[in-house]
């Protein structure tokens, strides 16, 4: 079992209107609430939307990580590492 590596990753799709933060698995609610506080500030701004001030009709969806996660190859369907 391989270890997640502790970085979060924000990404959002401007066609479906959706910002995700995925998080490692087990990140503690005060890590959470400080990275809720630089995202707000500042990343959301820099993401290509519309409205840079907020995040009126558009999904924020907050994901945790899982540890096993199998990579797979879609051309090959085969089964990565």
């Amino acid at each position: 079992m391989k270890e997640t590596a502790r970085v979060a990753e924000l990404e959002y799709s401007k066609d479906r209107g959706i910002v995700q933060l995925s998080v490692p698995e087990g990140l503690k609610t005060a890590e959470v609430a400080r990275l809720k506080d630089l995202v707000f500030t500042d990343l959301v701004a820099r993401l290509p939307r519309g409205c840079q001030a907020c995040l009126s009709g558009e999904s924020l969806i907050i994901r945790e990580r899982l540890e096993n996660v199998l990579r797979i190859d879609l051309d090959t369907m085969k089964v990565l590492g």
